[in-house]
C-alpha cells in the first residue's frame, strides 16, 4: 500500500495531487494510520527551492498537528464515554489515571516533543494525552516543535541528498540516534518518577 501511495505521490510530485496525498497521510497518521508522512514529504521536496520546501513542511506540519489534536480530543472522549456508561476497565481505574495524570502534566511538553521527533508512535501519545487529560498547551507546543524538527530534517535531507534520502532515513545512524533519544527519555522518567 505504501509503495502504491509513494508511486502516486511521485507521479504527481509537481502538482497538487501529491500535496493532497501527503496531507491526508500526515493527518491520518496522527490519529490511526500506521505509515508516517516522512517519505511523502521527502519525495515532494526533492529538487525544490527552499521556499517550496518550507511550504511543504508547513502543510505537512499543519495536517499532522490537526490530526494530533483530534487524537487528543478522541482520547478525552474515550474517558468521558467510559465514565458515563460505566465501562469498568476505565471507570474503575479513574484514580490510577488521575495519579498518572499528575505525574505526566509537568512532562507533557517533553513527551510530545520526543514522540513528535522520534519514531515513537505519535498517534498513541496524542490519544494517551487526551485519555490522561494532559494540559493542552504543553501538548500542543511540544507536538508542534517535535514535528517541525522532524519534518524540517526530512525536507533538508531530501533537498541535500535527492533520491538517496530514503536510504538515509532507513540508515543505521538515524536508527541509533532515535534509539538514543528514546533511551535518554526513559532514563529521565525512571530517575524522576522512582
Amino acid at each position: 500500500m505504501i509503495d502504491k501511495l509513494l508511486r502516486t505521490s511521485l507521479k504527481f510530485r509537481g502538482g497538487v495531487k501529491g500535496i493532497v496525498i501527503m496531507s491526508i497521510v500526515s493527518f491520518t497518521e496522527a490519529i490511526f494510520f500506521p505509515i508516517p508522512p516522512d517519505p511523502f514529504l521527502g519525495f515532494l521536496c526533492i529538487k525544490k527551492t527552499y521556499r517550496q520546501i518550507l511550504r511543504m513542511v508547513l502543510i505537512c506540519l499543519f495536517f499532522s498537528i490537526v490530526g494530533g489534536c483530534i487524537g487528543y480530543f478522541l482520547g478525552d472522549e474515550i474517558v468521558r464515554y467510559a465514565v458515563e456508561n460505566n465501562i469498568s476497565f476505565i471507570s474503575n481505574n479513574i484514580d490510577k489515571i488521575e495519579l498518572i495524570q499528575d505525574r505526566i502534566d509537568e512532562d507533557t511538553f517533553l513527551l510530545m516533543l520526543t514522540s513528535g521527533f522520534t519514531p515513537l508512535p505519535f498517534k498513541i501519545f496524542c490519544i494517551a494525552a487526551g485519555i490522561l487529560n494532559a494540559e493542552f498547551l504543553p501538548f500542543l507546543i511540544g507536538a508542534i516543535i517535535g514535528r517541525s524538527l522532524r519534518f524540517g530534517l526530512v525536507a533538508y535531507l531530501a533537498k541535500v541528498f535527492g533520491e538517496k534520502f530514503e536510504s538515509i532515513l532507513k540508515s543505521k545512524e538515524v536508527l541509533y540516534l532515535s534509539i538514543a533519544l528514546i533511551v535518554i527519555l526513559i532514563i529521565y522518567f525512571i530517575y524522576k518518577w522512582i
